[in-house]
């Protein structure tokens, strides 16, 4: 344990090295920026939706979803505050019923919590809620969040 909390300080504070792999992603971002790594990703992932069958794509979409939210358990768990670390777990846990429920009911709920997921990334925008995140972070989720949530929107809705 820890050797794994000295590894956290160490990314936390620059004093660790970079991999070859952070290396080329902070390359891709510094060099496109943020917004346009999310909007790629969305590209990439968008088309497989239309290749799938509707229940399979709502699958993904959940999964996704579910995914997206607990990545802040991570910001949490890293920022060493046992209320924070709760209070993004708890929001993590939201996402994951959100998920479930346009899994097992309605497919507008992706959509949905994919758009609440966005406004809950600006509330971290600037360490100004939450737990901290890379400053990168918020554009790139934003940006990817609610291209998704309008692609589902219009995909369910059909």
């Amino acid at each position: 344990m820890v050797k794994w909390n000295r590894r956290i300080d160490q990314l936390k504070w620059g004093t660790r090295k970079m991999t070859t792999d952070e290396t080329r992603t902070w390359t891709l971002v510094r060099t496109l920026g943020p917004s346009a790594v999310g909007a790629g990703l969305f590209l990439a992932f968008a088309p497989v939706h239309l290749l799938v069958s509707e229940d399979v794509s709502v699958a993904i979409a959940a999964l996704t979803l579910a995914l997206i939210g607990g990545t802040y358990i991570g910001f949490g768990a890293s920022d060493g505050a046992t209320r924070i670390f709760w209070m993004e777990l708890g929001v993590a846990i939201f996402y994951a019923i959100v998920a479930l429920a346009g899994l097992l009911w309605s497919p507008l709920a992706l959509p949905l919590g994919l758009a609440a997921h966005a406004v809950w990334d600006l509330l971290h925008h600037n360490g100004a809620f939450g737990a901290p995140v890379p400053k990168w972070y918020i554009p790139f989720c934003v940006v990817f969040d609610l291209l998704a949530a309008a692609f589902f929107l219009v995909l369910y809705l059909e």
